[in-house]
């Protein structure tokens, strides 16, 4: 007598797929949407760190969610079925930024509430979103902790001073060291304020 056939086991669906363009090399929309519609209703598999190492692909999978998945719980390494609702997040390894401040002469007054001067604020509110942008992060649902490099461009705007060009402070700069890019800030802005009076 033969054994009962077992049903296969439902692979489940991905809700997030997390992955990382190849470094050095852009990658279109396109290369991206094609991915994703050349693996739709197939089982994908997210990669060790060894095979990461070693992979020439335009894009890795570093890491598959279910849409169960909760923060504090585990993640087996198994397969899963990508589906049209399936969120795909693409991480680079380069990113620029580009921020523009307001520094017009309202900013050089004392804020009745805190009583602190306003561009003090738009110092500290800049240092936290570098400081937020330079943070490493881990892939969720991996362990592999993520930190891309961060180009930033910073440009001064005042509606009191007419340049055909917003005033560039900061331009490309790899940031890697917070203090040190704050205080060429500080610099900098003290000789644009100096210029302003």
């Amino acid at each position: 007598m033969a054994a009962p056939e077992q049903p296969e086991a439902e692979i489940e669906e991905a809700g997030q797929v997390f992955l990382l363009l190849k470094k050095n090399y852009r990658i279109s929309r396109n290369v991206r949407l094609a991915w994703f519609l050349g693996r739709l209703h197939q089982v994908v598999c997210s990669m060790s760190e060894a095979e990461l190492a070693k992979s020439d692909s335009e894009l890795d999978i570093l890491s598959i969610l279910p849409n169960s998945w909760q923060p504090d719980e585990p993640l087996p390494t198994k397969p899963y079925l990508l589906v049209p609702s399936t969120h795909v997040t693409f991480l680079a390894h380069r990113y620029r930024f580009v921020i523009e401040l307001d520094l017009s002469p309202s900013t050089g007054i004392v804020d009745d509430s805190p009583g602190e001067i306003i561009f003090d604020e738009v110092f500290y509110a800049l240092s936290r979103c570098l400081g937020g942008l330079l943070k490493p992060f881990r892939i969720p649902g991996s362990d592999i902790i993520f930190q891309p490099e961060i180009f930033i461009t910073i440009q001064a705007y005042s509606s009191i001073i007419s340049l055909q060009m917003h005033q560039v402070i900061l331009i490309s700069s790899v940031l890697r060291c917070l203090c040190e890019m704050l205080k060429l800030f500080r610099v900098k802005m003290t000789c644009c304020q100096g210029i302003r009076r």
